[in-house]
């Protein structure tokens, strides 16, 4: 039996690669270009060439395609709750783990009913 670590998350994440927009709710006017790595219903990991503090209110910004199993999201309100540098990344120096204010929505599945 194959057992899949969580590491003490609540929510499985799943693996992707997006282009998003971070955007600093205490300064609205700057942007920071990222990507999400991987991505749950109570936060994401995103990879970037900005530091964000831990604590950090943040926007981020989406396409809203590519979430396959979540519903459609143009952007979500979250706070930082964790950063690492990698030195090694060859796309972003950050590791930024954000924490969602609210449990994205899954999709349903559609099943024939109505």
């Amino acid at each position: 039996m194959v057992h899949e670590m969580q590491k003490n998350r609540k929510w499985k994440r799943y693996g992707c690669l997006l282009p998003c927009r971070i955007i600093p709710q205490t300064e609205t006017d700057m942007v920071v270009s990222a990507r999400i790595i991987n991505i749950g219903r109570g936060g994401l990991l995103i990879e970037a060439d900005y530091n964000f503090t831990m604590g950090d209110r943040v926007i981020v910004a989406a396409a809203n395609t590519g979430f396959e199993r979540f519903e459609a999201i143009e952007e979500v309100h979250g706070t930082v709750r964790w950063g690492q540098v990698d030195d090694s990344s060859l796309m972003g120096l950050y590791y930024i783990g954000v924490e969602f204010d609210e449990l994205l929505p899954l999709k349903q599945a559609v099943d024939g009913q109505s």
